[in-house]
């Protein structure tokens, strides 16, 4: 009987060891080696995937995190990936084609109920960053009975606003009001400025953009004070399992980014005008102003009343989520441990002083 042990410096074979044996012991030692590395190598990214559907300013964090370089200073190299579509977004992270999505609560709800892992990491716009506008005739909600109001898609975020919206006023969607998919962004401005629809459910930069062709602000759905996890981070559990170290620093990296945008608004319009070909400045600058001032949350809680409100849209096609618990689609002990550090009170004394 013999042990295998490390080896110190020095240390030999038994004398009277065989040397097939000595060949065997060297072979399962090497094999061992190479599980353990290997299972390293299999929890560490070499590279980290993150993707996003939509080029509007609730991505931008993501972008200045890449081009302050405040990804490289956690160690990290992340590639950016533009899928258009949430949906898919997800689909790609269920796939484990990328590591992060950076979307809304509801897609990722939405697969939770079907039996898939994956769950809400952080959350950096709570609310509806939506606007109502209308033709220049239009001055009050009242006012669209019997009329239209132009959304992106059925089913998408701007489908529920609308009916939320309507509700609140006592309207019933499709009965009083019409709701005509537009597409989304500049083509509701488009139908509503050509009597298509009297109305449209828009972002912030579709309102601006409006504006200045003579169109109405009716509503700030903010105003309204719903909680709505419009915009965060979501991965798989099973991934955060193995890469706990990698997601702090992600997060880490994106916060950073969040406070660049509120204290270096020239540095932040020229990267968004970059990544998003938007050639107005006039039009980014006012939407970051927005954007930092009435959206961003500076710390990335995530509440059960977020979810909840998204758990009421996702009920329209899975009955399942009218009894779901929302603590189950979160998962805030990353920005616990970022706040328990001291990142964000470091973040706001810099931020002071500037």
């Amino acid at each position: 009987m013999f042990k295998v042990q490390c080896s110190r410096r020095g240390q030999r074979w038994p004398e009277n060891l065989p040397s097939s044996k000595r060949t065997i012991i060297a072979f399962f030692t090497l094999f061992a080696i190479l599980n353990l590395a290997s299972g390293a190598f299999a929890n560490h990214r070499a590279t980290i995937r993150v993707a996003y559907p939509s080029l509007g300013l609730p991505q931008a964090p993501l972008w200045i995190a890449a081009e302050a370089n405040y990804f490289s200073e956690v160690g990290l190299r992340v590639e950016m990936l533009f899928i258009q579509n949430s949906s898919t977004v997800i689909q790609s992270l269920l796939s484990d084609e990328i590591d992060y999505a950076m979307v809304g609560a509801a897609p990722v709800v939405a697969v939770d109920l079907r039996g898939a892992d994956g769950v809400t990491i952080g959350t950096s716009i709570p609310t509806m960053l939506f606007y109502l506008i209308g033709r220049p005739e239009i001055q009050k909600i009242e006012d669209l009975k019997g009329k239209a109001i132009g959304i992106g898609r059925f089913g998408s975020n701007t489908d529920f606003a609308a009916r939320l919206l309507l509700e609140r006023h006592r309207l019933v969607a499709n009965r009083d009001v019409a709701l005509i998919q537009t597409v989304g962004g500049s083509a509701t401005n488009v139908a509503i400025k050509t009597g298509k629809v009297q109305a449209g459910v828009t972002t912030d930069v579709g309102m601006l953009e409006g504006k200045k062709i003579g169109l109405r602000e009716l509503v700030a759905f903010k105003d309204l004070g719903i909680p709505f996890a419009h915009q965060g981070f979501a991965a798989k559990r099973s991934f955060l399992k193995n890469h706990e170290n990698e997601t702090l620093n992600f997060l880490r990296a994106i916060s950073k980014a969040v406070y660049r945008m509120i204290a270096d608004k020239p540095f932040s319009t020229r990267v968004i005008q970059k990544v998003a070909r938007v050639d107005d400045k006039s039009i980014v600058e006012a939407s970051l102003e927005l954007h930092t001032g009435q959206f961003l949350q500076k710390t990335f809680y995530t509440t059960p009343a977020m979810i909840q409100t998204v758990l009421r849209q996702v009920a329209e096609t899975l009955p399942a989520a009218q009894h779901a618990n929302p603590a189950d689609f979160i998962e805030n002990r990353y920005i616990q441990t970022l706040e328990q550090r001291g990142l964000y009170a470091d973040l706001e004394r810099t931020l002071k002083q500037k």
